[in-house]
Protein backbone atom coordinates (compact mmCIF):
# COMPACT_ATOMS: atom_id res chain seq x y z
CA UNK A 1 0.00 0.00 0.00
CA UNK A 2 1.03 3.28 -1.08
CA UNK A 3 1.14 6.38 1.62
CA UNK A 4 2.84 10.27 2.35
CA UNK A 5 4.80 10.68 4.91
CA UNK A 6 4.83 14.83 5.25
CA UNK A 7 7.73 16.32 7.20
CA UNK A 8 8.12 19.25 9.36
CA UNK A 9 10.54 20.26 11.81
CA UNK A 10 8.04 20.53 14.59
CA UNK A 11 7.57 22.77 17.21
CA UNK A 12 7.48 23.16 21.63
CA UNK A 13 4.47 23.26 22.98
CA UNK A 14 5.52 23.52 26.55
CA UNK A 15 8.44 25.13 28.54
CA UNK A 16 9.61 21.46 28.86
CA UNK A 17 8.99 20.62 25.30
CA UNK A 18 11.00 23.74 24.55
CA UNK A 19 13.84 22.86 25.95
CA UNK A 20 14.24 19.12 24.09
CA UNK A 21 12.84 20.54 20.84
CA UNK A 22 16.30 22.87 20.65
CA UNK A 23 18.53 19.78 22.32
CA UNK A 24 17.22 18.02 19.29
CA UNK A 25 17.37 20.87 16.76
CA UNK A 26 21.46 21.45 17.93
CA UNK A 27 22.48 17.80 18.37
CA UNK A 28 21.60 17.54 14.10
CA UNK A 29 25.04 17.17 12.62
CA UNK A 30 23.39 18.72 9.48
CA UNK A 31 22.50 22.01 11.82
CA UNK A 32 25.92 21.81 14.04
CA UNK A 33 28.68 20.16 12.13
CA UNK A 34 30.53 18.64 15.10
CA UNK A 35 32.10 15.60 16.29
CA UNK A 36 29.33 13.14 17.69
CA UNK A 37 30.38 13.55 21.34
CA UNK A 38 31.28 17.68 21.52
CA UNK A 39 27.75 18.26 19.16
CA UNK A 40 25.40 16.78 22.06
CA UNK A 41 27.57 18.30 24.26
CA UNK A 42 27.23 21.72 23.13
CA UNK A 43 23.49 21.16 21.89
CA UNK A 44 22.31 20.68 25.53
CA UNK A 45 24.34 23.95 26.68
CA UNK A 46 22.54 26.04 23.96
CA UNK A 47 19.44 24.71 25.04
CA UNK A 48 19.80 25.34 28.90
CA UNK A 49 20.76 28.61 27.83
CA UNK A 50 18.34 29.57 25.36
CA UNK A 51 14.71 27.21 25.81
CA UNK A 52 13.21 30.21 28.82
CA UNK A 53 13.82 33.36 26.72
CA UNK A 54 12.70 31.12 23.50
CA UNK A 55 10.02 30.40 25.55
CA UNK A 56 8.68 34.03 26.21
CA UNK A 57 9.00 34.67 22.54
CA UNK A 58 6.33 31.73 21.83
CA UNK A 59 4.60 32.64 24.36
CA UNK A 60 4.34 36.38 22.36
CA UNK A 61 2.56 34.65 19.52
CA UNK A 62 0.46 32.29 21.55
CA UNK A 63 2.47 29.12 20.81
CA UNK A 64 3.82 27.49 17.80
CA UNK A 65 1.63 27.18 14.49
CA UNK A 66 3.68 24.75 13.12
CA UNK A 67 1.28 21.25 14.48
CA UNK A 68 -1.58 22.49 13.84
CA UNK A 69 -0.83 24.37 10.39
CA UNK A 70 0.90 20.61 9.23
CA UNK A 71 -2.05 18.58 10.51
CA UNK A 72 -4.61 20.95 8.49
CA UNK A 73 -2.07 20.09 5.28
CA UNK A 74 -1.87 16.29 6.35
CA UNK A 75 -6.12 16.52 6.35
CA UNK A 76 -6.08 18.25 3.27
CA UNK A 77 -3.82 16.44 1.42
CA UNK A 78 -5.63 13.19 2.11
CA UNK A 79 -8.83 14.42 1.11
CA UNK A 80 -7.34 15.71 -2.38
CA UNK A 81 -5.12 12.44 -3.07
CA UNK A 82 -7.12 9.98 -1.27
CA UNK A 83 -4.53 7.99 -0.09
CA UNK A 84 -3.15 7.54 4.01
CA UNK A 85 -0.66 11.16 4.78
CA UNK A 86 1.20 10.93 7.82
CA UNK A 87 2.71 13.50 9.77
CA UNK A 88 6.02 13.50 11.35
CA UNK A 89 8.58 16.12 13.24
CA UNK A 90 12.26 16.22 13.27
CA UNK A 91 12.89 17.52 16.68
CA UNK A 92 9.51 17.57 18.52
CA UNK A 93 6.84 14.37 18.54
CA UNK A 94 5.95 11.91 16.75
CA UNK A 95 9.15 11.51 15.07
CA UNK A 96 10.18 10.56 11.66
CA UNK A 97 11.43 7.01 13.32
CA UNK A 98 8.14 6.27 14.83
CA UNK A 99 5.50 7.52 11.97
CA UNK A 100 7.45 5.05 9.89
CA UNK A 101 7.04 2.37 12.15
CA UNK A 102 3.52 2.84 12.56
CA UNK A 103 3.12 3.10 8.28
CA UNK A 104 4.87 0.38 8.01
CA UNK A 105 2.22 -1.66 11.14
CA UNK A 106 -0.64 -0.09 9.13
CA UNK A 107 0.79 -2.11 5.87
CA UNK A 108 1.84 1.30 4.41
CA UNK A 109 4.96 -0.10 2.06
CA UNK A 110 5.63 2.25 -0.50
CA UNK A 111 6.58 5.68 1.07
CA UNK A 112 6.56 8.78 -0.75
CA UNK A 113 8.35 11.69 1.81
CA UNK A 114 7.17 14.91 1.19
CA UNK A 115 8.44 17.59 3.61
CA UNK A 116 7.21 21.26 4.40
CA UNK A 117 10.29 23.31 3.29
CA UNK A 118 10.02 24.20 -0.37
CA UNK A 119 13.70 24.82 -0.98
CA UNK A 120 16.30 22.00 -0.85
CA UNK A 121 19.38 22.50 2.02
CA UNK A 122 21.23 20.50 3.92
CA UNK A 123 19.69 21.66 6.94
CA UNK A 124 16.21 20.79 6.17
CA UNK A 125 15.58 18.61 3.92
CA UNK A 126 18.76 16.38 3.55
CA UNK A 127 18.51 15.85 7.29
CA UNK A 128 14.82 15.10 6.72
CA UNK A 129 16.07 11.78 4.14
CA UNK A 130 18.99 10.94 6.45
CA UNK A 131 16.36 10.52 9.04
CA UNK A 132 14.37 8.68 6.57
CA UNK A 133 16.99 6.24 5.69
CA UNK A 134 18.02 5.20 8.69
CA UNK A 135 14.78 4.26 10.08
CA UNK A 136 13.91 2.66 6.85
CA UNK A 137 17.34 0.08 6.84
CA UNK A 138 16.02 -1.01 10.36
CA UNK A 139 12.53 -1.36 9.59
CA UNK A 140 13.27 -3.08 6.27
CA UNK A 141 10.91 -3.96 3.47
CA UNK A 142 10.18 -0.26 2.31
CA UNK A 143 10.37 1.13 -0.81
CA UNK A 144 11.29 4.88 -0.20
CA UNK A 145 10.63 7.99 -3.05
CA UNK A 146 11.32 11.40 -1.92
CA UNK A 147 10.29 15.17 -3.02
CA UNK A 148 13.38 17.44 -2.77
CA UNK A 149 12.42 20.76 -4.38
CA UNK A 150 9.48 21.99 -4.78
CA UNK A 151 10.25 25.95 -4.97
CA UNK A 152 9.71 26.81 -8.47
CA UNK A 153 7.12 24.27 -9.47
CA UNK A 154 4.30 26.36 -11.56
CA UNK A 155 1.97 25.54 -9.04
CA UNK A 156 3.61 26.78 -5.64
CA UNK A 157 5.03 29.92 -7.73
CA UNK A 158 1.34 30.55 -8.47
CA UNK A 159 -0.42 30.00 -4.95
CA UNK A 160 2.68 33.08 -4.37
CA UNK A 161 1.68 35.06 -7.12
CA UNK A 162 -2.12 34.79 -5.69
CA UNK A 163 -1.61 35.00 -1.97
CA UNK A 164 1.17 38.42 -2.45
CA UNK A 165 -1.47 40.26 -5.29
CA UNK A 166 -4.63 39.65 -2.87
CA UNK A 167 -2.04 41.27 -0.41
CA UNK A 168 -1.34 44.01 -2.32
CA UNK A 169 -5.13 44.90 -3.56
CA UNK A 170 -6.04 44.59 -0.11
CA UNK A 171 -3.74 46.92 0.75
CA UNK A 172 -4.82 49.16 -2.38
CA UNK A 173 -0.93 48.96 -3.00
CA UNK A 174 1.37 50.53 -6.22
CA UNK A 175 4.24 48.35 -6.93
CA UNK A 176 5.81 48.41 -3.34
CA UNK A 177 8.95 47.24 -3.10
CA UNK A 178 8.62 42.94 -2.74
CA UNK A 179 11.12 42.25 0.41
CA UNK A 180 11.55 38.29 -0.36
CA UNK A 181 13.17 36.56 2.85
CA UNK A 182 14.19 33.53 3.57
CA UNK A 183 15.77 31.76 7.07
CA UNK A 184 19.30 32.48 7.06
CA UNK A 185 22.01 29.55 6.99
CA UNK A 186 25.45 28.88 8.34
CA UNK A 187 28.13 30.05 5.87
CA UNK A 188 30.06 27.20 6.59
CA UNK A 189 27.06 25.46 5.18
CA UNK A 190 27.51 27.47 2.13
CA UNK A 191 31.35 26.30 1.73
CA UNK A 192 30.41 22.97 2.00
CA UNK A 193 28.52 23.07 -1.37
CA UNK A 194 24.65 24.48 0.33
CA UNK A 195 22.96 25.63 -2.87
CA UNK A 196 20.11 26.70 -1.02
CA UNK A 197 20.79 30.89 -1.16
CA UNK A 198 20.41 30.21 -4.84
CA UNK A 199 17.29 28.24 -5.09
CA UNK A 200 16.03 31.02 -2.77
CA UNK A 201 16.95 33.90 -5.29
CA UNK A 202 15.82 31.92 -8.24
CA UNK A 203 12.87 31.82 -7.12
CA UNK A 204 12.17 34.95 -6.02
CA UNK A 205 13.76 35.76 -9.31
CA UNK A 206 11.05 33.80 -11.25
CA UNK A 207 8.15 35.64 -8.89
CA UNK A 208 9.72 39.09 -9.50
CA UNK A 209 9.09 38.49 -13.07
CA UNK A 210 6.04 36.76 -13.16
CA UNK A 211 4.26 39.77 -10.70
CA UNK A 212 6.40 41.91 -13.14
CA UNK A 213 7.26 44.30 -9.95
CA UNK A 214 10.36 45.63 -7.98
CA UNK A 215 11.92 43.18 -5.50
CA UNK A 216 14.75 42.14 -3.68
CA UNK A 217 16.17 39.47 -1.15
CA UNK A 218 17.14 39.06 2.03
CA UNK A 219 18.11 36.22 5.03
CA UNK A 220 16.67 36.37 8.56
CA UNK A 221 16.61 34.92 11.79
CA UNK A 222 20.48 34.08 12.18
CA UNK A 223 21.48 34.05 15.93
CA UNK A 224 24.88 33.50 17.32
CA UNK A 225 28.23 35.21 16.24
CA UNK A 226 29.22 33.09 12.93
CA UNK A 227 28.64 34.42 9.76
CA UNK A 228 25.72 33.71 7.75
CA UNK A 229 24.20 34.07 4.64
CA UNK A 230 23.39 37.78 3.67
CA UNK A 231 22.04 39.98 3.24
CA UNK A 232 20.09 40.12 6.90
CA UNK A 233 16.71 40.93 6.42
CA UNK A 234 16.75 43.76 9.41
CA UNK A 235 20.07 45.03 8.10
CA UNK A 236 18.62 45.17 4.75
CA UNK A 237 15.47 46.67 5.30
CA UNK A 238 16.55 49.84 7.21
CA UNK A 239 19.19 50.23 4.67
CA UNK A 240 16.42 50.38 1.66
CA UNK A 241 14.43 52.79 4.18
CA UNK A 242 17.19 55.07 4.39
CA UNK A 243 17.89 55.06 0.57
CA UNK A 244 14.18 56.78 0.41
CA UNK A 245 12.24 53.37 0.40
CA UNK A 246 8.33 54.31 1.46
CA UNK A 247 6.89 50.96 1.02
CA UNK A 248 7.88 47.48 1.33
CA UNK A 249 5.86 43.87 1.98
CA UNK A 250 8.18 41.08 3.25
CA UNK A 251 7.36 38.39 1.93
CA UNK A 252 8.50 35.03 3.54
CA UNK A 253 9.78 32.66 0.86
CA UNK A 254 10.92 29.74 2.30
CA UNK A 255 8.16 28.92 4.90
CA UNK A 256 4.99 26.82 4.52
CA UNK A 257 3.35 27.56 7.91
CA UNK A 258 3.45 30.31 10.14
CA UNK A 259 6.19 29.94 12.58
CA UNK A 260 7.87 31.84 15.10
CA UNK A 261 10.53 33.37 12.45
CA UNK A 262 6.85 34.67 10.71
CA UNK A 263 4.96 35.71 13.76
CA UNK A 264 7.88 37.27 15.99
CA UNK A 265 10.57 38.23 13.83
CA UNK A 266 8.73 39.82 11.06
CA UNK A 267 5.53 40.61 12.38
CA UNK A 268 6.71 42.47 15.62
CA UNK A 269 10.17 42.89 15.25
CA UNK A 270 9.68 44.22 11.93
CA UNK A 271 6.25 45.14 11.19
CA UNK A 272 5.09 46.40 14.15
CA UNK A 273 8.58 48.04 14.70
CA UNK A 274 8.26 50.12 11.78
CA UNK A 275 4.46 50.68 11.83
CA UNK A 276 5.26 54.33 13.40
CA UNK A 277 8.10 55.20 10.99
CA UNK A 278 7.68 58.65 9.73
CA UNK A 279 10.13 57.23 6.74
CA UNK A 280 7.73 54.80 5.47
CA UNK A 281 4.20 55.21 4.36
CA UNK A 282 3.69 51.60 4.44
CA UNK A 283 4.71 48.03 5.61
CA UNK A 284 3.06 44.93 5.32
CA UNK A 285 4.07 41.01 5.71
CA UNK A 286 2.27 38.75 3.24
CA UNK A 287 0.74 35.83 6.24
CA UNK A 288 0.74 32.17 5.03
CA UNK A 289 -2.75 31.19 5.58
CA UNK A 290 -3.22 27.14 6.75
CA UNK A 291 -3.62 24.98 4.02
CA UNK A 292 -4.59 27.20 1.12
CA UNK A 293 -5.82 25.21 -1.84
CA UNK A 294 -3.08 26.21 -4.09
CA UNK A 295 -0.77 24.74 -1.86
CA UNK A 296 -2.42 21.68 -1.34
CA UNK A 297 -2.92 21.30 -5.44
CA UNK A 298 1.42 21.71 -5.08
CA UNK A 299 2.08 18.89 -2.98
CA UNK A 300 -0.46 16.93 -4.88
CA UNK A 301 0.88 17.43 -8.17
CA UNK A 302 4.73 17.20 -6.75
CA UNK A 303 3.14 13.33 -5.93
CA UNK A 304 1.82 12.41 -8.95
CA UNK A 305 5.17 13.83 -10.79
Amino acid sequence: MKGVLLVNMGGPQSLEEMEVFLTNMFSDKYILPLPFGIRHVVAKVIAKKRFSSSWQKYQLIGGTPIIKHTEAARKALHKAIEIPVYTAYSYTPPFICDVMKKMKDDGVKDIQVLTMYPQSSDTTTTSVFNDVSISAKKLGELTIRTVVDYSVHPQFLQYWKTLIEDHIEEAELDNPLLLFTAHAIPMYGVRRGDKYPDTVRYMAKRLGDILDNRYDVAFQSRVGPIKWVGPDTDDHLENLIQKGERNVVLIPVSFTTECLETFYDLNIKLVSGYQNDSRLDHISRVEIPSAHPLFIETLKSVINE
